[in-house]
């Protein structure tokens, strides 16, 4: 077994301890003080410097002292640091916890870490507590309320089969063993009891499917069925012959509507002929073509004058935007004859505006000089105003020209379309004219209209009186037949179902007695595992309870229905740990822990929270941390046992 044993412990600065030490030597100790002074925080520093965390498992706890504020004290240096007897040798341990400042500023903190005075990353110190122990047994075997009250009940019962090793299985069972097929037996417990609910389902619906069957039997009446059979022959035979006698009446009816179509498309021929001769225009075609030609020319010249009109009306917004930039060209120009004639006459001031002393030479001169500049620049603005006048002007005058030219191609246009119209007028009243004295050909005179009005005659003989009576007669005749045979049909049919319904509960019955035996079989095999689960239970928590010397663990409760689930609750005399008294409860985690230990092969310092509590003799083979709530004790008082 690897053996751990804590021979000194230093904390500096660590939640509210701000300096503290023991040196044991792996002896026992026992550290004592009243409550709030800082026993648990020992156990909370020796957590952190392994693993991060406090006692309660938390990563992101407040680590380091609190002001007045509730707020970190700045500019310390939080320090855990332990020396380890491990097998024979000593290690040391030491993280620091350090503020991160930047430009005098607090930015974070972080972590330093050493190994026997090696400077080590985080992650390396992780990996080396990792190696040397894992953090979940870690606490299973430092605190002794981590099993019971810190860990889910499915983890525990892990633990305590993994303890218990290899349990064998009941015996007298091979029969049900056999049935399993490779699933465990709570598998094939569930596959039983689908079965059965499905068994049992299936065999209630059986009886009223039977008594449905019984009913129509009762109601049944037994006829004769061969005499319906030779009667279904007759009657089969005579509808055959009435379809064919209706198929050769059809056939002619098909005939006469053939020609009673065919009349009726010469006569729509002869309407159209009739209709092509009275609108016959081939001998005016030219005098139509003509006045066609008139309109179209008539419309080529509206649109030439629609175009040119178009073209004289972008002519005179050319001359009026032209002339509208003259203007203001002008305007600006006077401004400017304005601005150069008021300081050309204005006088050289030789006084000085403020004070009214006459001014230097030199101001003098200054001030000269600049008025010569201020009338060269209004001089070559001015000149710039009347070269951009003279150049719109000319556009102008090219504008107006070429607005003369379009004006009077308008007018030309508008002469020669008022000249068509004249025309058109004219001449449409002798094409209207001709076009009215013109006569079409009668149709009696025609051939083609001659030959279709024969045609239609000799149809007309060919149609004859129709055959809907003929049709209707056999036809209800038919609709007879039909019924009649339907019905001989369906008491056929009626007989041959009573016949399968016969069979047919026949069949159910059987089907019930094996489904009643199927059944049985399912509960046989549902009783067998039960009392197999039963008696391996009874394995399972003896070989899990004979591994400890005070506690019991309930590894199986009972349930309503007489079944029964796993669970995990340790006891002490039957009580549960829940309702155990504080010194109770640490008996039985000295109890686990000795058994765990045992187990994984390794012995750690085991740190007895509220040890005041415990009057039983401690029991245990590794090192052990009291810490002990003893009223007057004002600060953390340190002993060896």
């Amino acid at each position: 077994m690897s053996l751990i044993k804590l021979n000194k412990l230093q904390i500096e600065n660590f939640k509210g301890i701000k300096s503290f030490e023991f040196n044991v030597d792996g002896s026992n100790v026992s550290v004592e003080a009243e409550n709030g002074i800082g026993k648990t925080t020992i156990y909370d520093a020796f957590l952190f410097l392994f693993f991060g965390k406090d006692s309660t498992g938390r990563k992101d706890f407040e680590l380091r002292p609190l002001d007045s504020e509730n707020q970190p004290i700045k500019g310390l240096t939080l320090v855990v640091r332990a020396t380890l007897d491990i097998d024979g040798t000593i290690h040391v341990l030491h993280k620091e916890h350090h503020e991160k400042v930047v430009k005098g500023q607090l930015r974070g903190y972080e972590t330093l870490c050493w190994i026997d005075e090696v400077p080590k990353k985080v992650g390396e110190f992780n990996d080396y507590i990792a190696e040397l122990i894992p953090e979940d047994t870690f606490k299973l075997l430092t605190d002794l309320h981590f099993f019971n009250a810190k860990m889910h009940w499915t983890d525990r019962r892990t633990v305590l089969l993994d303890i218990a090793g290899e349990i064998g299985s009941p015996e007298g069972f091979n029969e049900l063993l056999s049935s399993l097929n490779g699933r465990d037996i709570n598998e094939y417990k569930k596959v039983l009891v689908e079965q059965k609910k499905r068994l049992v389902k299936e065999q209630s619906e059986i009886n009223p499917r039977i008594d449905e069957i019984q009913r129509n039997l009762d109601n049944y009446v037994e006829t004769d069925t061969e005499s319906l059979n030779k009667k279904r022959t007759a009657v089969k035979n005579k509808i055959q012959s009435l379809k064919e006698e209706r198929a050769i009446i059809a056939a002619k009816e098909k005939e006469r509507q053939h020609n009673i179509d065919l009349l009726n498309s010469l006569k729509g021929k002869k309407v159209h002929r009739e209709a092509a001769l009275k609108s016959d225009m081939s001998g005016i075609q030219n005098l139509l073509n003509e006045r066609s030609e008139i309109s179209a020319a008539i419309a080529k010249k509206e649109q030439t004058v629609a175009s040119i009109e178009g073209r004289l009306g972008i002519s005179n917004l050319g001359i009026k935007t032209t002339q509208n930039k003259i203007d203001r060209l002008l305007s600006t120009r006077n401004t400017i004859y304005v601005e150069y004639s008021t300081l050309s006459e204005e006088p050289t001031k030789g006084t000085c505006y403020a004070c009214g002393q006459t001014l230097p030479k030199e101001q003098l001169d200054k001030n000269k000089e600049h008025r010569k500049q201020q009338l060269s620049e209004i001089t070559e603005r001015g000149d710039k105003a009347k070269k951009a006048i003279e150049e719109k002007r000319k556009i102008l005058d090219e504008l107006d020209k070429e607005n003369k030219e379009v004006q009077a191609e308008l007018d030309k246009a508008k002469v020669e379309l008022s000249e068509a119209k004249e025309q058109k007028e004219s001449r449409f009243a002798e094409i209207n004219a001709a076009i009215e004295a013109h006569e079409t050909p009668p149709p009696k005179k025609d051939e083609e209209w001659q030959k279709i009005c024969v045609e239609i005659a000799n149809v007309e003989k060919q149609i004859g009186s129709p055959v809907t009576e003929q049709v209707e007669k056999i036809d209800n005749e038919l609709s007879e037949k039909n019924t009649e045979l339907e019905e001989i049909n369906n008491a056929l049919a009626q007989s041959d179902n009573m016949k399968q319904a016969k069979a047919r509960i026949e069949e159910l019955n059987n089907k019930e007695k094996q489904l009643a035996q199927q059944i049985a079989d399912a509960e046989k095999q549902l009783a067998d595992i039960e009392q197999y689960k039963a008696e391996q239970n009874q394995l399972i928590t003896s070989s899990v309870n004979n591994k400890f010397q005070h506690v019991e663990f309930k590894m199986f409760k009972e349930l309503i229905n007489g079944g029964c689930e796993e669970c995990c609750e340790s006891t002490l005399n039957g009580i549960p740990f829940a309702d155990m008294s504080s010194g109770q409860q640490i008996l039985v985690g000295l109890d686990i822990v000795n058994v765990l230990s045992e187990h994984y092969g390794l012995s750690v310092p085991l740190f007895i929270d509220h040890a005041e509590s415990m009057t039983l003799p401690i029991e245990t083979r590794g090192q052990v941390v009291k810490l002990i709530a003893q009223k007057g004790y004002k600060k953390l008082i340190v002993s060896k046992n």
